[in-house]
């Protein structure tokens, strides 16, 4: 009686593990892997909940009673925006539970107690260097519905070229001005040359260092060719793409620098991992980026789902190998990135729950010839901007003059 127990205990083990594998790698492909996928598709969760407390005439108190890979915790300049009006709110002055109290830089239309707002980074400084928030009833940001070019985020004028890739042609944004060199932006995960906002506020500030923006397009983008693996491969592949990009801008500079943010990290590490000649480039810039993929599932999956064991994800790992036909082996460029001796700026915040910081202080810890490591505290994915607008400015100016 007792082995038959035991027997039905195993195989209600069996069970449970099959079907825990079976719904997290489905969990991982479907939010990670297929690029097939809709904008109503929901691949993390920003800041759901989130009142207003209280409006006073240099600060504002909110209720952040959901925030999850939202800003309005972490340090830096934001925008907040409500159904009547927005403003953009700046340092922490004090925090109290799920209550943050932030310094109002400026207001603009209502916002009173009880509204309900939503957080964003995507503001950029004008000509007067008053802050701007992109995606208002005051400024879109776009040339047309879902469309965002050079010109209509930061008044830049540009033109369309085209790349070629063993895949074929892609599409990509050149500005007009600047005479010193071309900088690369590879944008991440499920990103969209038309629709990169970070790559066309940052097109405003490089432009005064002389350069020139490159925005590309790239495999599995919307409307574009497929990956022939049927999924992301985080590098493994798209570094080709990257190669053709490169091509194309030494068609009008010997001066190239690549810019990846997030997932846009792991084609251009993988770049570095594959092509023969690395010449072709001056420098690199990373913002937050994805140098070891699955550590960046991980991470995400411990914020996801807070409730399964770590010790779980190394068996999910191998269900989703399995049943996908990933290597996960593949796509970590950590080496490659540590062994390069080409010049390398990367920005990372320790609060960045998309895409873990050990991995960038890692590579810090390991490399120290031509490489600057810029690390905020209380800072996330991608935001480190808006942590400190003027270093960050700063540091590029610095990094890029480096490289003339």
């Amino acid at each position: 009686m007792i082995k038959k127990i035991g027997y039905i205990f195993v195989l209600l083990i069996l069970i449970a593990l099959g079907g825990s594998g079976w719904f997290f790698s489905g969990v991982i492909y479907e939010g990670a892997l297929n690029p097939e996928f809709n904008d109503s598709q929901s691949i993390g969760t920003a800041e759901d909940r989130v009142i207003v407390s209280k409006v006073n005439s240099d600060s504002i108190i909110l209720n952040v009673e959901e925030e999850l890979w939202g800003p309005l915790l972490e340090k830096g300049v934001y925008g907040i925006i409500g159904q009547n009006g927005d403003a953009v709110v700046g340092k922490i002055i004090s925090t109290e539970g799920t209550s943050v109290e932030r310094a109002l830089i400026s207001l603009n239309g209502t916002v009173v107690e009880g509204d309900r707002i939503r957080g964003t980074s995507l503001i950029v400084r004008d000509d007067n260097n008053e802050y701007q928030i992109l995606g208002t009833s005051g400024w879109s940001g776009q040339a047309s519905e879902g469309v965002y070019t050079p010109k209509s985020v930061s008044n830049l004028d540009y033109e369309t070229i085209y790349y070629k890739s063993n895949l074929g042609e892609f599409p990509a944004y050149l500005t007009n001005d600047g005479d010193v060199g071309i900088v690369i932006f590879v944008h991440g995960f499920r990103g969209d040359y038309s629709r990169e906002v970070f790559a066309k506020m940052r097109a405003g500030e490089i432009v005064d260092m002389g350069y020139r923006s490159m925005i590309i397009s790239y495999r599995n983008d919307r409307g574009l060719p497929k990956d022939p693996s049927g999924i992301y491969q985080y590098g493994t592949t798209e570094w080709e793409d990257i190669d053709g990009a490169i091509n194309k801008a030494l068609e009008f500079t010997d001066n190239v620098v690549l810019f990846g943010t997030s997932g846009g990290g792991g084609p251009i590490s993988s770049w570095l991992e594959n092509v023969g000649d690395k010449s072709k480039v001056k420098g690199i810039i990373y913002e937050a980026p994805v140098v070891n993929f699955w550590e960046s599932v991980e991470v995400n999956g411990a914020a996801r789902y807070p409730w399964v064991p770590k010790q779980l994800f190394g068996y999910f790992k191998i269900f989703t190998e399995i049943r996908y036909g990933v290597d996960f082996q593949k796509m970590d460029f950590t080496d490659a990135v540590i062994n390069s001796d080409i010049p390398v700026l990367l920005f990372h915040g320790d609060d960045d729950e998309w895409v873990p910081v050990e991995m960038s202080d890692l590579i810090a810890a390991s490399r120290d010839k031509n490489f600057t490591y810029i690390r905020y505290e209380n800072v996330g994915h991608v935001t480190s901007w808006n942590a400190d607008p003027d270093n960050y400015v700063y540091q590029l100016e610095k990094f890029l003059t480096s490289l003339d």
